[in-house]
Parts: C-alpha cells; structure tokens; sequence
C-alpha cells in the first residue's frame, strides 16, 4: 500500500516538473523570439490568413461598425474563378467581392459603377471599411491615411494606383475614366488577373465619369 501511494506522488511530481520544463520553455521561446511571437499573432489579422467564413464575418462586423449597411455575401463563378459578393445598400451601384482560391481568399474589392462628385465621401468610408477588413489591426485614421496616400500617386492620364504597406498587402485603385467605374482593391499578390475579371463583373449600367468628379479626385491627393 505504501509503494502504491509513492509510485502515485511521484508520478505527480513527474508531471508537476514537466509542465514547469513546458512552461519554461515557451517563457524562453517568447524571449529569445519576441518578433516570431507578434508574427504569429499580427498574421491572425490579415484576411488571407483566414477562412471565407471568418473574412465575411469580419465585413459583417467591419460595417456595422463602420455604419456601412451591406447584404448578404452571395456565390458566383465567373471566367472559371470563384467570387463571393454583397451588394451595398447605401450604394445600389457597389458591391465588395471575395476573390478565392480553395478555401482562402486571395483578393478583396470594392466595386463601384459610377464615380462622381457627390459619393466621393461614401466611396472614402466604403474603402476605410475595407482596408480594416483586410488588416483588423489597422484603425481608421491609419485606413484613411492608406486610401490618401494611395490617391496622391494616382497618375494623370491611367487613373491607377497601388502600395504594398508594411503588413505586406497591396493596397490598389483603379478608376475607369470613361466609365467612371471605381475598383478598390485589397490582394495577397501582384497579379493583376483578379482585378482584371472584376472589372468584367456587370452589376449595375456603367456611366461615363465627369471632368469635376476627377478634379475632385485630384484634389485629394
């Protein structure tokens, strides 16, 4: 009976000292690797990072947040790629649209069909909302400074531009001078194929954009 109550003690104080090694392995782990660890844990937040459920999720609850009223993501292939898209109340012209491969996404837009001077305002807030979406660590002013920069290096004549930010995604837009069709886009890589197919996707009738709408534009940049 005594040996049966010692083998049991020191079964315990085997397993009582390999949690204190575990442990003081993981508290040497966090020293010797302090960046490894914010790695980890910054890359949780990046939407490429995450599941099709989780990034929809994170819109859902970006644009409540956001005040940015949005409809449920539905379905689509197109050109033998795979979408999820939603449609934005406020704008009955706009959509975001999941670009996804397996399960993960690989791009995330917002799409809106006709730019003019008085939406420059919402099409800001709509792009705020998605750049938090794509980095949840990324707050609004820094989103807001994201979408300026990006609009003071527009060029003249090719309305496009784009920034890879220190969270590694590239940041891009693209406006349709004809058209007046927005693309805001947010992408893992530099392949412009995604953008290009989405440019393709007709939600709503295209309108051509007006001379003060880029003016405005420019302003702000």
């Amino acid at each position: 009976m005594l040996n049966k109550k010692m083998n049991i003690i020191l079964l315990f104080l085997f397993i009582f000292m390999a949690g204190c090694d575990k442990k003081g392995s993981e508290a040497k782990e966090k020293r010797d690797n302090p960046e490894n660890i914010q790695s980890k844990t910054a890359k949780e937040n990046i939407f490429s990072n995450n599941s099709i459920e989780k990034i929809i999720e994170t819109f859902s609850k970006k644009s409540k947040e956001n005040k940015i009223s949005i409809e449920n993501f539905e379905k689509l292939t197109y050109e033998n790629k795979n979408y999820y898209y939603a449609k934005i109340h406020s704008r009955g012209d706009a959509i975001y649209a999941l670009d996804y491969s397996g399960i993960s996404a690989t791009s995330i837009f917002l799409k809106v069909n006709n730019v003019n001077g008085a939406n420059l305002g919402i099409i800001e807030n709509m792009v705020v909302n998605l750049i938090q979406v794509s980095d949840e660590n990324i707050k609004d002013s820094e989103a807001r400074a994201i979408y300026t920069k990006i609009l003071s290096s527009l060029g003249e004549k090719e309305l496009t531009s784009f920034l890879t930010y220190t969270n590694g995604i590239i940041y891009g837009i693209r406006i349709d001078s004809v058209t007046g069709e927005l693309i805001f886009f947010a992408r893992e890589s530099e392949d412009e194929k995604a953008v290009t197919s989405i440019q393709r996707l007709n939600f709503i009738n295209k309108k051509k954009v007006d001379e003060k709408t880029l003016a405005k534009l420019g302003e702000n940049k």
